[in-house]
């Protein structure tokens, strides 16, 4: 299979993000999200729909999706075409997994992960950005590393935009 080149809902174009784009993309992003979580007040928790997560769970997702993207990284720079592991996002807000996560807790986590994934990031070569894995085994989508890190700028901008809808719906 071949990797998504942009995304249907939101319009993201993965070639426009060059190695040089994803620190100030990703930071921009996660900061801005961090932000808008702790800022929510008590919508925080409430899903304007039954089609859409609530502003924490977004969050939550955000966060798991950093730890399993900087997971995926450090696997492809050591193993040779690995396979990632399915992060099960839907089975995670089902089973409640985000109901006991903090408001102020997540905001730093997104921070947090954001940090680290870039610091893993930072050490990467050129050569690191073009080896290759297998996305997951959800979306046996072969992809680089480079790619990867454009994904977690993907998630971090498109969740963001939800956040915000969010916001807007429950207004």
């Amino acid at each position: 299979m071949t990797a998504p080149t942009t995304c249907d809902v939101c319009g993201f174009v993965y070639a426009g993000v060059t190695p040089r784009d994803v620190a100030p993309r990703l930071t921009a992003a996660t900061t801005s999200l961090a932000n808008v979580v702790a800022a929510s007040g008590d919508v925080v928790r409430i899903r304007p729909s039954e089609q859409r997560w609530s502003i924490l769970e977004y969050a939550c997702h955000l966060r798991d999706v950093l730890i399993s993207i900087r997971e995926r990284l450090i696997l492809a720079t050591i193993v040779d075409v690995p396979t990632g592991v399915a992060l099960h996002r839907e089975e995670r807000v089902e089973r409640g997994f985000y109901g006991n996560d903090s408001v102020d807790d997540v905001a730093e986590d997104i921070r947090m992960m954001s940090r680290l994934l870039l610091t893993t990031y930072a050490v990467l070569t050129a050569h690191d950005l073009q080896r290759r894995l297998i996305y997951s085994p959800v979306s046996p989508n072969e992809v680089t590393i480079l790619w990867a890190a454009a994904q977690a700028v993907h998630e971090a901008e498109h969740h963001l935009g939800d956040v915000e809808e969010n916001l807007t719906l429950l207004a």
